[in-house]
């Protein structure tokens, strides 16, 4: 069976010294992906060639080779792996072009945050997450989907670059393209400062025009807004221990009341736990209010210059996810209880190109 070319291809890129074939590494090293390491593919020899099925390892990672399905659905064995030096991913020394093949990582542990680049020059591309496959014209299809029970999320460049970030839980993570080149596939884990509610007595409640410090951040307590109309100053805040939220040891009830968050710094991404168990809810990002009857309602939507995802999608509980540059933050509802509410110190990406090859990226790259 031939090899499927897609007419989209970067033309003619050269790669050199591939004359070494190999159909699997005797004895490949076994071990454990470090925390915040990354898969560089910087012990392998540059021209070397993997087929189907075979082995190989890096940075104390198994990869193994196996079969790719084409768009229509067809599969084929007869692609391979080449450890380059070209660059095409946007990294740094060495990458690994996947021409017609899927790379599954064996990390030998669960990995929370997974991000890796990719340089993507024509085909399809296949994606695989615990157990969860996809098949797709490109990275920038499954950009804002949950694969896997994780979130996937896509920045690229109009030159084909990339890089695609996993939030959640990987136990399983395989990957293939047809002219697709991949680098730095990293435990991107970075340090959250959370807001647990356990600095605050029970029981207790805060009012209107009332505030508390809680892990040093300063919440504040604000008027809430029914739906579709009116408002109200008369709800309050509740210290709970009942776990509606999902959480562990306290989550606070927020009873017609909105609380606002300031956590003293801008923030790239928040995310919090919750159950509403009745009535409307307000957010507000950046000064911008939504007045919805349900979170879920602002799935997959623009907020203040953010992106809204809730998980599960069609859920009176779970996880808010909240992305972009933000400043402003506020949260409140009827019967609404929340807990960990957590933000990283970074944007989408964006302090992610460090250790990149930086003069590849387009200037629409952050």
């Amino acid at each position: 069976m031939g090899i499927t070319r897609h007419s989209n291809s970067v033309g003619p890129i050269t790669i050199v010294a591939v004359s070494i074939l190999v159909l699997g590494f005797a004895n490949p090293v076994i071990g454990a992906l470090s925390p915040g390491g990354c898969v560089d593919f910087e012990s392998l020899v540059a021209g070397t060639i993997t087929n189907v099925p075979g082995t190989f390892a890096d940075s104390g990672v198994t990869m193994t080779t196996g079969q790719y399905q084409w768009p229509g659905g067809t599969w084929t064995s007869a692609g391979s792996s080449v450890v380059t030096a070209s660059n095409l991913s946007g990294g740094m020394g060495n990458d690994v072009n996947l021409n017609n093949i899927n790379l599954e990582f064996d990390f030998g542990r669960p990995v929370e945050d997974l991000r890796f680049f990719f340089g993507e020059y024509g085909g399809n591309i296949n994606l695989e997450i615990n157990g969860d496959f996809r098949n797709e014209s490109n990275f920038s299809d499954l950009h804002g989907l949950w694969v896997g029970g994780t979130l996937v999320e896509v920045v690229g460049s109009s030159a084909g670059l990339g890089v695609v970030r996993i939030s959640g839980v990987v136990t399983q993570f395989a990957v293939g393209g047809q002219e697709l080149w991949i680098d730095n596939v990293c435990d991107a884990t970075t340090s959250a400062d959370c807001v647990e509610f356990e600095d605050q007595p029970f029981p207790h409640s805060f009012y209107h025009g009332e505030f508390f410090v809680d892990s040093g951040v300063l919440i504040e307590l604000g008027e809430f807004f029914w739906f579709p109309s009116g408002s109200t100053t008369a709800g309050s805040c509740n210290v709970s221990t009942s776990l509606i939220a999902g959480g562990s040891g306290q989550d606070v009830n927020s009873d017609n009341i909105n609380l606002g968050f300031d956590f003293g710094t801008d923030f790239g991404r928040l995310d919090l736990l919750y159950a509403n168990l009745g009535g409307n809810i307000n957010l507000r990002v950046n000064g911008v209010m939504a007045n919805v009857a349900n979170l879920s309602d602002l799935h997959m939507t623009p907020l203040g210059g953010a992106w809204i995802t809730v998980q599960p999608p069609a859920s009176s509980d779970g996880q808010l996810i909240v992305v972009g540059s933000i400043s402003d933050f506020a949260i409140g509802g009827q019967e609404l209880w929340i807990d960990r509410v957590c933000i990283s110190d970074r944007a989408l990406f964006s302090d992610d190109f460090e250790f990149g090859n930086t003069n590849a990226w387009s200037s629409t790259v952050p």
